[in-house]
């Protein structure tokens, strides 16, 4: 009889999941309270992991309600009502998730602080890539959409409709 697999200590998760996204462009580590690290592109926490592997991300509201709704991840029981998700390392296969939700996050707040062209642009090729629901999708394109169209100046090589497959 083949003995069950041994599921991972969180430790170990927690390690996989900090060394993957503090290698991110801009990202910062800084400890965080109660034995937890926050993931910060300058002032702003793009995600906390805790010791024992829970993830706390926020998002904005409308990815957060896509990302419930399709059980990628749950609604922060601490922070009820707010943008907040959260999700937990149990196993190896959390890892993916974790990281994907995480980068959710961090590629959101690169949008935010980006004027830059080429940024949006690999940024839409980012999202893209992942296979998200089409709701996921739309609202990354609408926000990278609504990105251009804020910034004072046009932005050579990108217009709301070369975000639109």
């Amino acid at each position: 009889m083949a003995a069950a697999a041994t599921p991972s200590r969180p430790s170990t998760l927690v390690a996989k999941l900090t060394e993957r996204a503090g290698t991110w462009t801009h990202v910062s580590l800084a400890p965080h309270s109660d034995r937890a690290v926050a993931f910060k592109i300058d002032d702003a926490t793009i995600g906390v992991l805790h010791h024992d592997g829970l993830l706390e991300v926020p998002v904005p509201m409308p990815v957060r309600t896509v990302l419930v709704e399709e059980g990628l991840a749950s609604p922060h029981d601490a922070r009820p009502g707010t943008n907040w998700v959260a999700a937990h390392l149990r196993s190896e296969d959390d890892v993916d998730t974790t990281a994907l939700l995480l980068r959710l996050s961090y590629l959101y707040r690169r949008l935010l602080r980006s004027q830059d062209a080429a940024t949006l642009r690999r940024i839409r090729t980012e999202v893209a890539q992942y296979g998200l629901p089409d709701a996921l999708n739309t609202i990354y394109d609408t926000m990278l959409a609504k990105r251009v169209d804020a910034t004072a100046s046009p932005l050579p090589g990108l217009s709301s409709s070369s975000l639109n497959p």
